[in-house]
């Protein structure tokens, strides 16, 4: 069946003792009747549930015994060892609750004999002196004390040995965690056993009947003595800062309790707790036996936290309801809550913060409790106007952001609580006027949304008050919390009070309104506005809306379904018909309304709302809808329609063929998909697929197996269960096909990620379980040969991700290498591996390790092999087989260490013949790669496993030590220790000098100088490479020439060393350590573990190289993370003393330590945050105060210039420290200590000081307000206004706008305003005025932008702004000399124009009224644009000066055009005098201007089309063409050009700058040919609308401008080409789409056929464009050629927006379509048939660089595409021409082009046999490029071959011709079946 099993209880079975055991067998009868028969059987048993049973017939066997049974020795005996058992159990164990059960139910007569049986074993246990055995007794007290009888009555009879026994047990603790400091393991035990201790003493207290009575209340009493003692216990332990704080916290919760349960009379309790509080306990009148206890409480010092805790039990322990306590309770309660408030001032560490605010809201509960039943005084006390309520609202909305979700959840109940207590005091009066809550109100929606707190506080009240009355206020709240949406940090607050906020808007509307109508209110309210967002949102907004808010909507109201999908269904509807009309589509960017549908959709049928629809989700949207969304533009359209397709609520609901069809419909199109997420999402849906295709294959094979007579489900009742199976069956056999298929050569990353993750989730969801009878597929039975070596060939990828992807596929597979490779050929795989491991491109050692892996889990290793093993290990150890892979895995790396041996011993002789011909890297990822994938915990060759194990250590020692000096070195990036001569060795010696102390490689001993017979050739030397031959044999290996740089070297070493932390941090994780020598199970020493953490201590402090610091800190970081689990308490101590060790040395570091203080200190942050984080966070984090205490203190300045190291080390492991993200909170309460430090270290003299500081300074930041989320982010800091410095005052401005709240703007700018000197001022600054303009300008800036504020308000303050701005307008004349400062001014008066024009909606009467314009008129009067600047005028400020110049002039020439009715007379300059400026930046901003205009008049957005203003400008536009000599200003003429009308001004050419409209279009032609910038794509825009006006107007003189026509194809051509900007391929589609109905789709072709199919090339080629950008704008192109009227029959996807993947297979459909109306399919033939074999080029490349010499390129990877698949467009291009060619009505090309072809493609697979001759074996590993490359040429002459076999009649369209073929195919089997999925 398949049906997931239930999870079987695990029950501990319970023993007794051998005494017990005895009994029971001499008790036990002869039938086994008797209950010491049951209880023997019992025990005996070995599984726990069996004995659950038999534990349960023990009270109904002796229920059948009479009352005179009570004496049976037997059954008293039997009681008794039931006592023990009980005890014995452990307090998790099912059979403990079990027997309790049972004995409850003990028959009466038994009770007393059992209730003495367990009281003895009771005291039994009481009597314990282990104090290990502690926590067992103290669980047993608790246990007896939850509904079990007999153990309440046992307690009760031995309460004073309870009590004492709790009193001893708690002082010993406490005592062995003192002694056991710094085991981390044993004291996280005690501290447990003593919290425990404590609430089972609390327990006790509670639920013992006799402290019901006072007899036990006598001084003499026992039980009162240990009372006393117990309480004096918890006193102390309140006041004991090295217990944990959650042990001090039950201490204040018992300390109360038992004051309340000891002190007489009760009444005075409240009075006494209060003294306590307050600290004014009156030592005379209190009893003596409380201030013996309590005496640090009455009379000490209490901790601020010992308060706290106080506070908590008297809030927690003392009765509040009904007013118990009187007068006294009520002014306990207020005094607690100032007692609360002074504390919330004082502390600040994070947990004691996190104490607080639940105590706070623990306070506001009881307060609701008291008020419920209080006094009039307690009610004006704590009504919303009082002091304590303001105080507890001042607390919310200071904590309402915090950090910790935990405290912002207090502060939300203690807010919902205030709003209860008012409501409390007011009782009987109305609500909603209130004056607190409308005053709450209108205060809370005055916030800016961005701050969090607010949705808290408005769920709250909408809950009090309800949500009319907030939208009363303001309507339009829904649609301003759902644009905050598109904020990730602000959604989950907004999407939780929308929700709130439309549930009590549907639950008043329902009860106000009888009718229906309620719901289109409702409706509008708050579906109108989500659709909006859908439809036109930002990408962020939709995303998070979707995911938030739409499924609570839906989930809420299901019936809102069918109104969004009639509203969006009538907008897709109106969108396609306005499509049809204008083909020109929206944005590619957009999801419109298609988009939102299917999210809708999505969303509810994975929630489950559709079926309450009265139709199926299938005829809500139409299967062309369904195909649409599949391939749409914007990838989340695609995956919200598959999620729609994929997810359901029900796990077994079948999938339908017309889903199913779908499915495979995308797949086809989707697995390129460029975004990782969307990969991801991808294959997370079809995974759901997958398993509901299975689960509900186990239903319909169920129904199939009953034959059931009933009527099956109602979706079953379409077709018979073998049917649906079969079609399962059938489909996911076209799944994998598909996705293998996806495997061919040359496939990109994205497509082999996606095909290998689907494959991966088929093999995982159809495996085949032990107990399974029945699966609908099984991926094994569709694998061949083929398909085992394609994903073979997936290792070869340079993207690590395919490799591990392909590696476990391979190995969820039941076959097997051995199935498809002979021996030859795995020996060829084990040869290329060990090849691989020592090239020295860094990723082919990954591959290496993958190899070798998979060869190790195949079993599929050479013989030769067996000799690294004994022959003990073949046979076994002792009577353990040893496993397969554990023996492999030893083979290999005994095989690996022997080279790599080799190897270093070559090293340490010549590290730069190891650099440049056998880096050891590859060796020892390898070996890491090998023990990562074996279980080393659980090995049986540990006597074998061992010496491997020590060897390992001590080579990873000695290459360590060969690579080390370069690391350690002050400049590793540029270090190679030798040279050719003298003169360059002394300038090397420096170097050496320098790493020599550290340095045990006698290479570096001194620096080298190579004589002639070194074999060196001068002439190449240079300086940067050093070429080398040396003649030195290694292990028979070939003399290599190899160049070696100083890059080579280093990435040897670094790679080298970071190999061997990785395989030292593997070791220390995964093996078993030895902790005596004796031991047989450990692999690893003490004394080795120590050796390793020395290791890494000393590469961490004194590496240079970042890549091998950190590579080291992550193999530290595993160590110390192992250390702090290990029993070994030597071993657990050991990061603390490397800490003291390390902590001491940077105290006494000088500029001589081996320490290292620049490169931010190298490794050394990281070596301490690697012994910081890994201490236990549960546990006090001492480590962390200490050394966060030495650090600051360090960090602190200093005055002794000289030793400064200690303070940059110490700013720079600050800086690490507060950038950690796992020390989580505990790192705050030092941040005031280290932003002190950092400020003070900008004053420092010293260069590294100040720079450290500054890096400590940002981490700060970071850690305060979170990380930039966008990176025109400001920073939200403020100093620096008028610094001299131009950029700080500029930063200084923009910091100032987050700190400025939107109401405070305008008085912020008045204020600054009227800080501005006077005119008549003698003394003043510039750079003071300068700083305050432009925070002036800045905050008008931020508030015009603002949104949700009334139009009159704005106008209002505005006009108030203005008049204060008109004071100082002298800064914007002449008399003001700076131009800088007079520039920002101009820049404020244009801001303040703007404004004040938007606010009335480009009517000027306020700008009139406060003669506003007049004074801007006067200042363009009198300005330099108008009398023009003194010759050769120069000064600061210049440029900008005259940008915002120009910007005011156009501004008012506009202005005063539109009110003089455009009379251009009027206007104070024209822009023919801007245009004939001599300053570029006025030209520049006045033709922006313009072509803003001649964009709007042209797109037909413009009011009245183009300005009167503009009108007739043709010829000085012209004019301005021909000699503008400015890029910037020529280029917008050149676009100006563009958007007027060709047929207004070419015409004009000749006449104006004596050009013909032919010459105009040649010289335009020749600035698009020789331009290569922005000018270059504009001209040829300009060009392609001029030739399209030339074919449009001139018809009948086409011919004349023929030769200008092709010259305007091949500038199209050329512009295509890859190495161009984008810019250039993005104007090439933009003048391929708008020429598209003109020469790419013409019924009746313009262009000759060869240049019509050149530029349907340059389509295909940008469509395979590895930019995005470039893609999507071309996929507009396709759409346009597919949507006009005689092509839009050619595909079902006219008028959609589709993607590009699509858009390739679309293309070349309407081009073969095309050719068949054109009637040229025989001449267009050879041209297609060319595209298919490539260019002649492609086939020269790949006998190049198979015959040229190798030369090792460090960093250069193979070809990498990440979009582009050759054989993808071979295989559409092939698709489309069979089914063009079998149609009929066409004819055959010459029979001389066929035979011209045929002799080409003959030659071609002659040429392509030889090559793949001269690859060695296991090319696809060791030649993977040039491999790559034969196949993908291999696959297109396939399919030429066969394309022209078809022409010729010889064979059928499934058929491939192989007769040109030698005998060398036979070889190349493996790519045949693979051909056809290419073709």
């Amino acid at each position: 069946m398949g049906v997931k099993k239930k999870k079987e209880m695990q029950v501990a079975v319970l023993t007794i003792c051998h005494q017990d055991l005895e009994t029971l067998k001499s008790f036990a009868d002869a039938e086994g009747k008797n209950l010491a028969s049951l209880l023997l059987r019992c025990v005996q048993l070995t599984d726990g549930v069996s004995q659950i049973h038999y534990v349960k017939q023990i009270v109904p066997l002796l229920e059948k015994v009479d009352k005179n049974g009570v004496c049976d020795p037997t059954i008293q005996s039997c009681l008794d060892i039931l006592a023990g058992i009980y005890l014995s159990l452990s307090l998790k164990n099912p059979l403990k609750k079990v027997l309790a059960s049972s004995l409850n139910s003990l028959p009466e007569f038994f009770l007393p004999e059992a209730v003495r049986r367990f009281t003895s074993r009771l005291q039994e246990e009481l009597n314990t002196t282990d104090l290990y055995s502690y926590r067992k007794v103290i669980d047993n007290i608790s246990s007896c004390m939850e509904n079990f009888n007999l153990g309440r009555a046992g307690v009760n009879n031995l309460l004073k040995n309870v009590l004492h026994f709790l009193q001893k047990s708690l002082i010993e603790i406490v005592e062995e965690n003192r002694k056991c400091a710094g085991n981390h393991i044993i004291q996280t035990q005690l501290m447990n056993d003593l919290l425990v201790g404590i609430r089972v003493s609390m327990t006790l207290v509670q639920k013992v009947q006799d402290f019901q009575g006072n007899l036990w209340k006598a001084s003499s009493s026992p039980i009162w003595q240990n009372m006393c003692g117990l309480l004096s216990i918890f006193t102390k332990f309140l006041s004991d800062d090295d217990l944990l704080q959650t042990v001090q916290s039950t201490s204040g919760l018992a300390i109360t309790l038992f004051i309340k349960t000891m002190f007489h009379p009760s009444e005075k309790i409240p009075h006494l707790i209060s003294s306590v509080l307050l600290r004014s306990v009156d030592c005379t009148s209190v009893p003596e036996w409380f201030m013996n206890s309590c005496r640090s409480l009455c009379c000490g010092n209490v901790s601020g936290s010992a308060v706290l805790f106080l506070c908590q039990g008297t809030l927690a322990m003392l009765d509040w309801q009904n007013g118990s306590m009187g007068r006294s309770g009520e002014a306990l309660l207020l005094d607690t809550a100032h007692v609360l408030f002074t504390l919330s001032s004082q502390i600040k560490e994070p947990t004691l913060e996190m104490f607080l605010s639940r105590i706070m809201a623990s306070w506001t509960n009881s307060a609701i409790q008291v008020l419920e039943s209080s006094s009039p005084s307690l009610r004006d006390s704590l009504n919303g106007n009082s002091s304590i309520v303001g105080r507890l609202l001042e607390y919310v909305y200071t904590h309402w952001e915090h950090p910790l979700d935990a405290l912002r959840h207090q502060t939300k109940i203690m807010f919902k609580n205030l709003l209860q207590m008012h409501r409390l005091t007011v009782e009987g009066a109305v609500l909603v006027p209130d004056p607190f809550f409308v005053k709450l109100t209108e205060s809370l929606l005055r916030l800016e949304w961005h701050i969090k707190g607010k949705y808290m506080c408005l769920g709250c009240l909408v809950e009090c008050i309800g949500i009319e009355h907030i939208l009363a206020i303001d309507k339009t709240i829904p649609s301003q919390i759902l644009e905050v949406m598109g904020d990730q940090s602000l959604v989950p607050y907004a999407s939780d009070l929308l929700e709130t906020m439309f549930k009590n808007h549907k639950s008043h509307l329902k009860s106000q309104t009888a009718e229906s109508s309620w719901i289109d209110q409702w409706h509008e309210t708050w579906v109108s506005p989500l659709l909006f967002i859908l439809c036109e949102g930002n990408l962020d907004q939709k995303s998070y809306v979707i995911d938030y808010y739409l499924p609570k909507l839906l989930s809420y109201s299901p019936e809102s379904l069918q109104y969004m999908v009639k509203i969006l269904q009538t907008s897709i509807d109106a969108k396609t018909g306005q499509e049809q009309s204008f083909p020109s589509l929206g944005s590619c960017n957009s999801r419109g309304a298609l988009g939102a549908l299917m999210a809708c959709l999505r969303i509810a049928r994975a929630h489950g709302h559709l079926q309450s629809a009265t139709d199926t989700w299938e005829n809500l949207v139409s299967g062309a809808r369904i195909k649409q969304g599949l391939i749409h533009q914007h990838c989340q359209v695609r995956i919200d329609t598959l999620g729609l397709l994929c997810e359901s609520n029900r796990s077994t609901e079948i999938v339908s063929m017309e889903e199913m069809q779908w499915i495979q419909f995308f797949i086809t199109y989707n697995l390129n998909s460029q975004s990782p997420g969307v990969r991801q999402q991808i294959c997370s849906l079809l995974k759901k697929l997958f398993c509901r295709i299975q689960e509900s294959s186990q239903v319909l094979y169920k129904l199939e197996q009953n034959k059931s007579k009933h009527e099956p489900e109602k979706e079953l009742t379409k077709q018979h269960p073998s049917v649906s199976l079969q079609q399962y069956k059938n489909f996911m056999s076209s799944i994998c096909n598909s996705l293998f298929e996806a495997l061919f050569p040359g496939s990109s990353y994205s497509t082999r990620f996606s095909a290998l993750t689907i494959l991966g989730s088929i093999a995982e969801v159809f495996h085949v379980p032990e107990g399974r009878i029945y699966t609908v597929y099984q991926l094994n039975h569709d694998i061949d040969v083929g398909r085992f070596q394609a994903l073979m060939e997936c290792f070869t990828s340079t993207f690590e991700d395919v490799k591990m992807l392909a590696f476990d596929l391979l190995m969820k597979l039941s076959k097997t290498a051995v199935h498809f490779q002979d021996s030859e050929k795995l020996q060829g795989l084990f040869q290329a591996a060990l090849a691989l491991s020592t090239s020295t491109k860094p990723y082919d050692c990954v591959t290496a390790s993958y190899l070798l892996n998979f060869l190790i889990w195949q079993d599929a290793l050479p013989s030769s092999l067996s000799a690294y093993l004994t022959q003990q290990v073949a046979r076994g150890d002792g009577d353990r087989p040893a496993s397969v892979v554990e023996r492999n895995t030893l083979m290999v790396i005994k095989c690996l260490m022997e080279n790599l041996e080799e190897e270093v011993y070559q090293a340490e002789n010549s590290l730069l013949q190891a650099a440049a011909s056998f880096p050891m890297y590859g060796r020892v990822h390898c070996i890491t790669g090998a023990l990562q994938k074996l279980s080393l915990n659980s090995l049986q060759l540990v006597s074998e496993w061992r010496p491997v194990v020590e060897k390992l250590l001590l080579m990873s020692y000695r290459l360590s030590t060969v690579v080390s000096p370069v690391i350690q070195s002050s400049s590793p990036e540029g270090l190679i220790p030798m040279d050719t001569d003298s003169e360059s060795a002394s300038r090397l010696q420096m170097i050496l000098n320098e790493i020599q102390p550290r340095d045990t490689n006698d290479y570096f001993n001194q620096a080298k100088i190579l004589k002639e017979h070194d074999s060196f050739d001068m002439k190449d030397l240079n300086a940067s490479v050093v070429n080398i031959d040396i003649s030195t044999e290694i292990k028979g290996k070939e003399v290599k020439t190899c160049d070696v740089t100083a890059q080579m070297v280093l990435v040897c070493c670094w790679r080298s060393m970071k190999e061997v932390a990785l395989l030292l941090g593997t070791l220390c994780q995964l093996l078993p350590m030895q902790p005596v020598p004796e031991s047989s199970d450990g692999l690893l020493t003490v004394e080795q573990v120590k050796e390793i953490g020395d290791y890494f201590k000393q590469h961490l402090l004194q590496s240079r190289h970042r890549g091998a610091f950190e590579l080291a800190y992550t193999g530290f970081v595993k160590l110390t993370e192992v250390l702090n689990r290990c029993p070994n308490v030597s071993l657990q101590k050991l990061p603390e003393q490397w800490l003291w060790s390390v902590l001491e040395e940077i105290k006494c570091s000088d500029p001589s330590s081996k320490l290292c203080a620049t490169r931010r200190s190298a490794g050394i942050p990281f070596y301490i945050q690697a012994l910081l984080a890994s201490e236990p966070k549960k546990g006090k984090m001492d480590l962390l105060k200490i050394t966060m205490k030495e650090l600051i203190s360090l960090a602190g300045p200093t005055d002794d210039l000289q030793s400064t190291v200690p303070q940059v080390h110490a700013l720079n492991i600050l800086r690490a420290l507060f950038r950690d993200t796992r020390l989580g909170e505990n790192i705050i309460p030092y941040v005031a200590d280290g932003a002190k430090a950092a400020i003070l270290g900008f004053t420092s003299p010293v260069w590294a000081v100040r720079n450290s500081s500054t890096l400590l300074f940002s981490a700060l930041i970071t850690r305060i307000f979170g990380v930039k989320r966008a990176k025109d982010e400001l920073s939200k800091t403020n100093r620096c206004g008028h610094s001299p410095v131009y950029h700080s005052r500029e930063m200084a401005a923009r910091a100032l706008v987050p700190f400025v709240m939107i109401d405070h703007i305008p008085n912020t700018i008045r204020t600054l305003l009227a800080t501005l000197p006077s005119c008549t001022d003698q003394c003043f600054r510039q750079n003071r005025i300068h700083g305050t303009l432009l925070q002036v300008f800045h905050l008008l800036q931020a508030y015009s932008d603002s949104k949700h504020r009334t139009n009159s308000d704005f106008q209002h303050e505005l006009t108030d702004i203005t008049v204060c701005t008109k004071a100082k307008l002298w800064l914007a004349k002449r008399q003001n000399p700076c131009l800088v400062t007079r520039a920002v001014y101009i820049d404020i008066l244009f801001l303040l124009t703007c404004c004040l024009n938007k606010s009335v909606k480009d009517n000027q009467p306020v700008l009139e009224s406060l003669g506003l314009w007049e004074e801007v008129r006067g200042i363009i009067s009198g300005s330099e644009l108008i009398t023009g600047f003194p010759c050769a005028f120069k000064a600061p400020g210049l440029p900008q000066y005259l940008e915002s110049l120009t910007r005011l002039t156009i501004a008012a020439v506009w202005a005063a055009a539109a009110k003089s009715g455009e009379r251009e007379r009027d206007v104070p300059i024209s822009f023919s005098q801007l245009l004939e400026s001599a300053f570029p930046e006025v030209r520049s901003l006045t033709l922006e201007a313009l072509l803003e205009k001649f964009l709007s008049a042209a797109s037909g957005l413009g009011e009245k089309g183009l300005p009167p203003l503009l009108c007739n400008m043709e010829e000085k536009f012209l004019l301005l063409a021909m000699k503008e000599n400015h890029p910037e200003c020529f280029c917008k003429i050149l676009k100006i050009l563009h958007c007027m009308d060709p047929g207004e001004w070419l015409p004009q050419t000749e006449h104006c700058v004596h050009l013909t409209p032919k010459e105009f279009l040649i010289w335009t032609m020749d600035v698009a040919s020789n331009e290569r910038s922005e000018i270059q794509s504009v001209a040829l825009r300009l060009a392609s609308k001029v030739i399209s006006h030339h074919m449009q107007t001139c018809v009948e003189n086409r011919e004349l401008i023929a030769a200008e026509l092709k010259q305007w194809v091949q500038l199209v051509i050329l512009s295509c080409e890859d190495h161009l900007p984008t810019e250039s391929r993005l104007a090439v589609i933009e003048v391929l789409t708008s020429t598209a109905p003109l020469f790419l789709t013409n019924p009746h072709p313009i262009l000759e056929l060869q240049d019509t199919l050149a530029l349907w090339k340059c389509v295909l080629t940008l469509l395979q464009s590895e930019e995005q950008a470039v893609r999507d704008a071309a996929t507009e192109t396709v759409t346009t050629a597919m949507s006009q009227e005689n092509t839009c029959q050619s595909t079902e996807f006219a008028f959609c927006q589709v993607d590009a993947s699509i858009a390739l297979a679309l293309a070349l459909a309407v081009l073969c379509d095309l050719l068949q109306q054109w009637n040229q399919l025989a001449s267009g033939l050879p041209i297609l048939l060319r595209w298919l074999l490539g260019d002649s080029d492609d086939l020269v490349v790949c006998v190049e660089s198979l015959h040229q010499v190798e030369e090792d390129y460090l960093f250069e990877k193979a070809e990498v595409n990440f979009w582009a698949e050759t054989l993808i467009f071979v295989k559409y291009l092939c698709k489309h021409l069979f089914c063009l060619l079998s149609k009929s009505g066409w004819r055959l090309p010459s029979p001389e082009m066929l035979c011209h072809l045929q002799r080409m493609v003959s030659e071609q697979c002659r040429l392509l046999s030889q090559l793949f001759r001269e690859l060695p074996p296991a090319a696809e590993f060791v030649k993977t490029v040039e491999f790559t490359r034969l196949r993908i040429q291999e696959e297109r002459t396939l399919a030429c071959l066969k394309l022209l076999a078809f022409l010729e009649g010889k064979e059928g369209e499934d058929t491939l011709v192989l007769s040109v073929w030698d005998s060398s195919a036979e070889a190349r089997q493996l790519t045949l079946p693979r051909t056809e999925a290419a073709c």
